[in-house]
């Protein structure tokens, strides 16, 4: 996969989805299958930083994918450029027009353009997939507007449209099994291994410690997932994870999060400290709980490693380590 940094022109025969893409969910996915039957090539075109960190910064949301996490799943998806345009305040004060003619029919031009319905672009946020279809249509470029796609399932606390603010609800309410079913996949977190306080080598259950101080988190508690390292589709394993306060060991309810992470049946040793990380969050097995002594603590531990693999659907786990295979 290409990855471009300025508007430079596709490769000829190329449909571009244009948006900001948080989460690559199902409904990013059907504008790329969209732009498919359009055209022979596809081209992801999205925004670095996300428009709300220049437009609102306070109100900004934390991502559901950290830019290594989104170029690898734009591969997995079979997508041939991913185009990151720098977002500034000057971007936010282009005309729809000016828009239109420098980024696209200057710049990337595409054979066609596919958006969402709700797709704004421009100053003031005054364009959307009507004006755009105009712009381009003296180029002879079409647009596909796509209609957005439903949540899927029983999910009355997500009702309606998907979206990425939908995700994140789901995500920091502690419901992975509805996060996946938007994301078409399980939800991840990317970070890096650092050394801890020691405690799981007292206990005999070594964890890599993950620093992930940008990414969305689920509610404390104790989950089943997966951990890998990105670019090795050969290193991945089912994997208990604990997220809290430790308050077995810390008294203090207000700790920082800890992210600490447990592959099933693999000696890593300290192999993993300094290395960049992906822990995908498969299921909730419980709340997180204080334990009298580390007797018990470790008893509840062996349990928890019981329901790892009963939770992690096959699947979803063969997705998540393809995934991890695309080197960016």
């Amino acid at each position: 996969m290409q990855v471009l940094r300025q508007p430079v022109p596709l490769e000829p025969g190329t449909a571009a989805c244009v948006g900001a893409f948080d989460g690559l969910h199902l409904g990013h996915q059907a504008l790329l299958r969209r732009a498919r039957e359009l055209a022979p090539h596809v081209a992801l075109v999205t925004f670095d930083p996300h428009p709300a960190r220049v437009l609102a910064p306070e109100r900004a949301p934390r991502l559901l994918q950290s830019p290594g996490q989104r170029a690898r799943v734009c591969a997995s998806l079979g997508v041939d450029a991913l185009v990151l345009l720098g977002f500034d305040r000057a971007l936010a004060d282009t005309s729809p027009e000016d828009f239109a003619l420098r980024l696209l029919i200057h710049g990337l031009r595409p054979a066609a353009v596919v958006v969402g319905a709700d797709f704004r672009f421009g100053a003031d946020r005054r364009g959307d997939a009507l004006l755009l279809a105009e712009l381009l249509r003296p180029a002879g470029i079409p647009v596909a507007a796509i209609e957005a796609v439903p949540v899927p399932g029983d999910m009355s606390l997500h009702a309606g449209k998907l979206s990425s603010s939908g995700i994140r609800a789901a995500v920091l309410a502690g419901e992975l099994n509805h996060a996946a079913a938007m994301l078409g996949r399980w939800y991840s977190v990317e970070g890096v291994v650092v050394p801890g306080a020691g405690r799981g080598r007292e206990l005999g259950v070594r964890t890599a410690n993950v620093d992930a101080p940008t990414a969305l988190l689920p509610r404390p508690g104790i989950y089943a997932g997966a951990l890998g390292l990105p670019g090795d589709p050969h290193s991945s394993w089912p994997a208990a994870i604990s997220l809290g306060h430790n308050p077995t060991f810390v008294a203090d309810p207000n700790a920082p999060l800890v992210l600490e992470v447990h592959a099933l049946e693999q000696t890593l040793g300290d192999s993993l400290y300094g290395r960049s990380v992906e822990v995908a969050f498969a299921a909730r097995l419980r709340d997180e709980q204080r334990f009298t002594d580390a007797t018990s603590l470790r008893e509840q531990i062996d349990r928890d490693f019981a329901a790892v693999r009963p939770a992690l659907d096959p699947a979803a786990f063969a997705s998540f380590t393809r995934n991890l295979s695309f080197a960016t």
